[in-house]
């Protein structure tokens, strides 16, 4: 059996002027990067992609405190409870997809809403830059070796820093593959399909997400050391909702144009 032994990996990536760089925080730069660059890309020959570079201070400041509070309330609350000044201290790690996409959505909101821009139009943008984002956190979360999965015998198990049991699964990278990789690949090629369909497919792109990465996430976290709550972790009940959500907001998106296309 190929072991891969991670416990040699560091969290913290180099040391300038005093100050530990981590790979975390590495990996928030280069996603947020990237997401601008693409998002000007896809928007480049639209009149409303001028809105991109304005929403990009908000979305940092709305992923970082929705990141940041979605850990507090729906993952650790029982310790932050009696911590409070811990809540600040983001450099000690502890950061939710679920929060930072709340966040986002409601940062989207008040932005369109300011601007007068198509929310449906908005949102399928950011969820086209958002996964490449997704896919470099699970390797950071692979580096700091956090997050990890149950004992395994696959040939792929890997042995983490101070984490007891032997090899387990690196969900990981699990994660970095189905949400970051595949849910980039599916969304590419429907909006390649979808850029020949009037503005009655807005938003399709943004419940296609919610879907991609509410199904990745849940099956995956059935491989996770984690706490479970009547079967399931409490990442797993929240994508649940993204999937309930996404199925729904489909469902009124395909409606609405069958409408609009018989109108």
């Amino acid at each position: 059996m190929i072991v891969f032994v991670a416990t040699s990996l560091s969290p913290v990536c180099c040391n300038i002027l005093g100050v530990d760089i981590y790979w975390y925080g590495i990996a928030y730069v280069v996603g947020l990067w990237f997401a601008l660059y693409y998002a000007r890309r896809l928007t480049m020959h639209d009149e409303r992609g001028a809105c991109v570079d304005a929403f990009f201070s908000v979305a940092c400041v709305c992923i970082i405190v929705g990141g940041r509070l979605g850990h507090v309330l729906f993952f650790d609350w029982s310790h932050y409870a009696h911590h409070l000044s811990d809540i600040i201290r983001i450099r000690d790690g502890g950061m939710s997809f679920h929060g930072g996409l709340l966040g986002v959505v409601l940062g989207a909101v008040w932005f369109c809403r300011k601007h007068r821009i198509n929310f449906l139009y908005f949102s399928d943008i950011v969820a086209m830059v958002a996964p490449v984002g997704l896919g470099l956190g699970r390797v950071a979360n692979f580096i700091n070796g956090e997050l990890y999965g149950v004992p395994t015998g696959v040939p792929w198990g890997v042995i983490f820093r101070n984490v007891p049991g032997g090899p387990r699964h690196p969900t990981q990278i699990y994660e970095a593959i189905a949400e970051g990789g595949l849910t980039f690949l599916v969304l590419w090629v429907c909006r390649r399909r979808m850029l020949r369909l009037s503005n009655g497919a807005n938003g399709m792109i943004s419940t296609i997400f919610l879907i991609c990465y509410g199904l990745a996430r849940f099956s995956i976290d059935f491989l996770k050391d984690t706490t479970r709550y009547n079967g399931f972790t409490v990442g797993q009940w929240l994508s649940m909702l993204m999937i309930v959500i996404g199925g729904c907001w489909l469902c009124m998106i395909k409606r609405r144009a069958r409408l609009s296309c018989a109108g």
